[in-house]
């Protein structure tokens, strides 16, 4: 397959659309030929940006005429199941989505499955597995360098939701954990207003306490109240590691006195990149896969689904549906204060608040 030139196509053209149209154009062995989005205009936007000769608003008819490759499926969470099942059945060899990986675990399980029926290599966007800070925190890590790893804690940036930043904060514990299995989850959740996320129901607020195998716990905090602790990055039995200025880590244990700052090497790939090698079988795996993404999806589900059962979530977890959809459909989670308002794109006739 060398030498190789891959036909790549956009699903969905928002500003992530208009990303992974950017990120492709340095990409040799690759070229974006159609951009789809259900509002004509955003895709002739992207099209007219990137350079990319055509255009459609309809996901069937883009993969029946383009003859693709490679689709990145940059929609919202809702949409991206249906899509990426019809793009592995259509035959494309790759396709890289964003996260969250899907709205419900039952969804992941749909993508992944049709993918795997029908040769296609699957990743989501958790670039963060690229980043230099956290390939070094996990090489260290996997060192000794803070003993046995105990805790790495997460406070959400606010109005967020779990399933928008959450996916990053924890994919990105596995990550410099060198994705252990998870054992099991304890989580509260609060939803008394009619409040959502790139139109997926979404909470106001929540915590969970995720156990990993090892036994090392992971803290996440999502719009819970003041005051902030400013917790490390990662902490062991014998030390701990935070972030410091410019892309450095502090790193404290017992081999030295006071904070030791390092200065973590560059890394030369990037997750499309590193999609090609896959398909060209240069990688045995790719460190972005699906299944990778399934498991930190599966943990913020069993967030939700601790309060739903009132008790520890134990893994594997089974219920496929979203359990905070479940909750308020069947009046676990009554709304409060009426007026429903999506964070990230209002409704129509949305009076914005928080």
């Amino acid at each position: 397959m060398a030498n190789q030139t891959y036909r790549v196509g956009i699903i969905g053209c928002g500003g992530m659309g208009r990303s992974h149209s950017r990120s492709w154009e340095p990409i040799s062995e690759a070229q974006v030929v159609a951009a789809m989005d259900i509002f004509e205009e955003s895709a002739k936007r992207v099209a007219d940006e990137y350079d990319i000769p055509a255009t459609y608003t309809d996901v069937d008819e883009m993969l029946a005429k383009e003859d693709l490759d490679i689709v990145s499926i940059t929609t919202w969470q809702g949409p991206r199941a249906e899509a990426t099942v019809a793009a592995a059945k259509a035959g494309v060899k790759g396709i890289i989505g964003e996260k969250p990986m899907a709205a419900s675990l039952g969804q992941a399980d749909a993508m992944i499955a049709a993918c795997e029926e029908n040769n296609v290599k699957l990743i989501i966007g958790h670039q963060g597995r690229y980043a230099p800070a956290n390939i070094e925190t996990r090489r260290l890590v996997a060192a000794g360098a803070i003993g046995e790893p105990t805790t790495v804690h997460h406070r959400a940036k606010q109005h967020a939701g779990l399933l928008n930043t959450g996916t990053h904060a924890i994919d990105g514990w596995r990550f410099i954990l060198s994705d252990p299995e998870t054992l099991w989850v304890i989580g509260q959740t609060s939803r008394t207003t009619d409040r959502w996320e790139r139109r997926t129901i979404c909470e106001d607020l929540c915590m969970g306490l995720v156990c990993f195998e090892g036994g090392a716990r992971g803290i996440y905090e999502g719009d819970l109240p003041d005051p902030n602790d400013a917790m490390p990055k990662i902490a062991g039995t014998e030390g701990q590691i935070r972030n410091g200025p410019d892309g450095t880590l502090l790193l404290q244990n017992g081999d030295a006195k006071g904070w030791q700052t390092i200065t973590p090497p560059p890394e030369p790939k990037n997750q499309f990149q590193e999609l090609i090698e896959w398909i060209e079988g240069n990688i045995s795996d790719h460190r972005g896969s699906g299944r990778q993404a399934r498991y930190t999806l599966e943990i913020m589900m069993a967030i939700y689904e601790s309060l739903r059962i009132k008790n520890v979530v134990n893994m594997p977890m089974e219920t496929k549906e979203l359990p905070l959809e479940l909750m308020v459909n069947d009046g676990t989670l009554p709304i409060l204060e009426e007026g429903r308002y999506d964070l990230r794109t209002p409704f129509e006739g949305q009076t914005w608040k928080r």
